[in-house]
């Protein structure tokens, strides 16, 4: 009997609405439709282990069952970075609200306004910068949580899905000089980068 290893693909998809598509108009649902697709494609016709990293929560139903997911989606949520600016946007001013809030029309107002200053600053200040700062913090919990459970000698191929999974992707290229990691989706796993 041939005691060889099958091989392992690991797919890094962190934000399959980010993926790196030519046509930005095709909706997530067709996005998680291809990672699904390739995850598969690998693991029935090459006969590889697939790991599949997301940090997106829903979905993924129809993965095979061979497939290993490892989601940071809950990891992500208890980071300090979101934690703080729900803390300070959101749970403090509803704090300080909460007792005028009882007061009638007045307080009806306050509630009003306090609701759509935490909504403006979330959507026009924290939004625009954690989207620069969510592929780091992505790389990082993933690098922490979830490729500690892979056997990075058994990989033959890192797969990057979306812009989301770059840094991720680039930090196992440094530390793994000899791995292939490409963000070419070729259903193959010797194909050049």
């Amino acid at each position: 009997m041939n005691d060889a290893r099958a091989p392992r693909v690991l797919v890094l998809a962190m934000d399959p609405r980010l993926m790196m598509d030519p046509k930005p108009h095709v909706k997530r649902s067709r996005h998680q439709a291809r990672i699904i697709g390739l995850a598969g494609y690998f693991v029935e016709e090459e006969r590889a282990e697939v790991d599949l990293v997301t940090a997106d929560s829903g979905g993924w139903e129809r993965l095979d069952e061979r497939v290993r997911l490892h989601r940071l989606d809950k990891a992500e949520a208890r980071h300090p970075l979101p934690w703080l600016e729900r803390t300070i946007v959101v749970r403090v001013p509803r704090l300080l609200v909460r007792p005028v809030a009882r007061l009638g029309r007045l307080g009806a107002a306050l509630e009003k306004a306090r609701n759509r200053g935490s909504q403006a600053v979330h959507r026009r200040v924290f939004v625009p910068f954690y989207r620069h700062v969510r592929p780091l913090l992505l790389s990082r919990i993933g690098w922490r949580r979830a490729l500690r459970d892979v056997d990075m000698t058994q990989v033959a191929r890192v797969v990057v899905m979306d812009r989301t999974s770059v840094p991720l992707g680039r930090r196992l290229a440094r530390r793994h000089p000899d791995l292939i990691v490409t963000t070419r989706q070729d259903r193959s796993l010797h194909s050049n980068p």
